[in-house]
């Protein structure tokens, strides 16, 4: 039987193990999905160990390994190598590592035409944030701003420019279309809240709760939910370890549902 797993520190909770299970028993591949919770020391130990055995065909890696990872892998591809991280990787001779964050979180967004002009305010700049970032850059947005708590340097355009403070939020809440929230914290506080008017589409990347601290303020704004990413990435990894993408169906939705409310 084949062995796949989601790799982090904090990975006990993660749904990923019941997306997989599912389509592997809808698509009756002889394959198991499980958690790997590993700390700093033991990572790389515990990397090799896997990565030995021959039934591990593939991983999915999250916080924080997504650039540790990387010393692991042989190959990478174009966009795991602009985005600095890897997050799914396929096992073998020639250990290949990719990242389906970035066409994750693009399967999620509205249409192009749709939200291109629109000014976006993405919240933290840590690696989902850089997938972020990199999609909407490859999409060809102009007006992004990003706040993080520590000054960064930013990915993947061309003049040197660097995230600025969370402290300034509320310079930017009131002309942002498109708010984006890639901390694990609600960053609205109530004197905030004002600030943000109902035509504002609003994104959190945290997908349990479905209806995050954050979204749950604002319940007349149009929403990308967290999980909506976690399945389009799962999606993108079972095509990268398989050659084909599996149907996110109503059902899969409902289990999860279940799981999230």
């Amino acid at each position: 039987m084949k062995k796949f797993y989601v790799v982090g520190n904090r990975v006990s909770k993660s749904l990923s193990p019941t997306i997989f299970n599912y389509w592997f028993r809808k698509h009756k591949i002889k394959a198991s999905y499980e958690h790997l919770e590993l700390n700093e020391k033991n990572f790389d130990l515990k990397i090799r160990e896997k990565l030995a055995d021959k039934k591990v065909v593939g991983m999915n890696i999250t916080i924080p390994f997504k650039k540790k990872i990387i010393k692991h892998v042989k190959t990478m591809d174009k966009h795991a190598n602009k985005i600095g991280a890897v997050n799914c990787l396929k096992n073998g001779k020639n250990i290949k590592g990719t990242n389906t964050d970035w066409d994750g979180y693009y399967r999620t967004l509205p249409t192009r035409k749709e939200i291109l002009n629109k000014k976006i305010l993405l919240i933290g700049y840590g690696g989902a944030a850089l997938a972020i970032h990199y999609v909407l850059n490859m999409m060809g947005f102009k007006h992004i701003t990003i706040l993080n708590r520590s000054k960064k340097k930013l990915s993947f355009i061309k003049k040197t420019n660097y995230t600025k403070s969370t402290n300034l939020l509320s310079n930017y809440l009131k002309s942002a279309e498109i708010i984006i929230n890639t901390t694990p914290k609600n960053p609205i506080k109530k004197t905030n809240k004002k600030l943000i008017s109902q035509n504002v589409i609003l994104s959190d990347i945290v997908y349990s709760p479905k209806e995050t601290a954050f979204l749950k303020q604002f319940p007349k704004n149009k929403k990308i939910y967290g999980i909506s990413m976690l399945l389009e990435q799962a999606a993108s990894s079972f095509k990268f370890w398989f050659g084909y993408r599996p149907k996110i169906n109503t059902e899969l939705i409902r289990i999860l549902d279940k799981k999230i409310k």
